[in-house]
């Protein structure tokens, strides 16, 4: 099993087959995402972005918010990954069925061939 520690490989995956990732579960501070393509999982560290600001946010309120954990508990299926940047550090995820999406600023990227 291979280890990669950069989130350009998460990016090369989400603009190769962006349709094939999946979230497979929302965990503390940070996201599981597995390509069904390519058979790698990648682990995401998040942190809170503010799109006024235009960076990151402190650490008071819950990365997470509400809608985002409702969608994971009713439909986690729905969520996957709508953009990812690593120039801006940016990731956002996305509701197919709500119709939400969630900006987070990543922090770290540990992708694993499986």
């Amino acid at each position: 099993m291979s280890t990669f520690l950069s989130p350009a490989f998460l990016q090369q995956c989400f603009a190769m087959h962006r349709l094939d990732l999946a979230v497979r579960q929302l965990k503390g501070s940070g996201i599981i995402v597995a390509c069904r393509q390519c058979k790698i999982r990648h682990t995401v560290r998040l942190g809170r972005w503010s799109e006024e600001g235009g960076g990151a946010l402190g650490d008071a309120a819950p990365l997470f918010v509400e809608p985002l954990l409702r969608c994971a508990t009713a439909h986690l299926p729905a969520i996957g990954v709508h953009s990812v940047d690593v120039v801006r550090d940016v990731l956002d995820l996305s509701c197919a069925q709500c119709r939400e999406t969630y900006s987070f600023r990543l922090i770290e990227c540990v992708t694993r061939s499986v």
